[in-house]
């Protein structure tokens, strides 16, 4: 797929070492709109919103974030914890305002899975659809993702909602 200027400035933006040391990319050669597409294609195999897998990893990074670096338990059913570093990231698509710099941890108490994420991260899947490119220190799988969260199909309730 042919990127539009904007999001050739957005995917320039994501490079590495432009916002974050790592950029958002990873390996990944395709481009940002076939990436996002990609994705967007596994999410409705799925039957799942990418809103609705940003809102319920939002919940989780809320808990981490007000624990103040301790572990933090939601819904008996998750263990999270955050790593704050000073300072905040703009979200590459800009005009979106500023994200914490932080590390997620999640755990899920019942199968023991784990996964690492950024507020920023939750952001850029929540409002874009955008769930980093391959290779990505920080990608999430959509697949993995909704298992973790319980979402899509017949997977079960929400973070918080129990």
């Amino acid at each position: 797929m042919k990127l539009s200027p904007t999001l050739a400035r957005v995917q320039a933006r994501m490079a590495r070492g432009v916002l974050a040391r790592d950029g958002f990319l990873g390996a990944d050669t395709r481009n940002l709109a076939d990436i996002v597409a990609a994705d967007a294609e596994t999410l409705a195999h799925l039957d799942v919103r990418a809103e609705d897998l940003g809102r319920a990893l939002e919940r989780l990074t809320e808990a981490a974030l007000a624990a103040l670096g301790g572990p933090s338990a939601v819904a008996g059913r998750y263990e999270v914890r955050a790593v704050e570093v000073m300072g905040r990231i703009p979200c590459p698509f800009g005009g979106c305002g500023l994200f914490p710099k932080a590390e997620v941890r999640g755990r899920r108490l019942d199968t023991g899975q784990e996964l690492l994420w950024t507020p920023l991260g939750v952001h850029l899947i929540r409002a874009h659809g955008f769930f980093q490119g391959r290779g990505s220190p920080y990608r999430l799988e959509p697949k993995r993702l909704a298992e973790f969260l319980g979402l899509g199909g017949e997977q079960g309730e929400r973070p918080g909602s129990g």
